[in-house]
């Protein structure tokens, strides 16, 4: 796992996260700019996952499908709770699209836990 890849995601989910939790004490809806920045830290988990895949070795084993595993999920929290969010008319559809940014910066905690103790190359 690269350092500052990894860095990069945990400052752009924690950033939209703010972002958003500042949105929702304005009582905004989920607009288009949100989606943006939505897109924009799925753009950076992509090129995480395009990069693990390219660095981790060819065995099976070793944690790598637990590794995997989160990485796919943390791409799918983001989108599902934009969706949320978007449906949710209320002032809180915004909050579960925040939320989502901490839950991607915990899973990335997570998954470079995972790199260190049982991957690790």
């Amino acid at each position: 796992m690269i350092e500052w890849l990894y860095l990069a995601v945990q400052a752009a989910a924690l950033a939209m996260s703010a972002w958003f939790f500042i949105d929702t004490a304005r009582s905004q809806l989920v607009g288009r700019r949100h989606i943006v920045g939505v897109a924009a830290l799925e753009a950076l988990l992509l090129v995480q996952l395009a990069v693990s895949i390219a660095i981790v070795p060819g065995e099976a084993g070793g944690g790598k499908a637990l590794f995997f595993s989160y990485l796919v999920t943390t791409m799918l929290v983001p989108v599902a709770a934009c969706l949320w969010g978007s449906i949710d008319r209320s002032r809180w559809g915004i909050g579960t699209v925040a939320v989502s940014g901490l839950i991607v910066a915990a899973l990335m905690l997570r998954i470079h836990q995972i790199w260190e103790l049982q991957i690790h190359v």
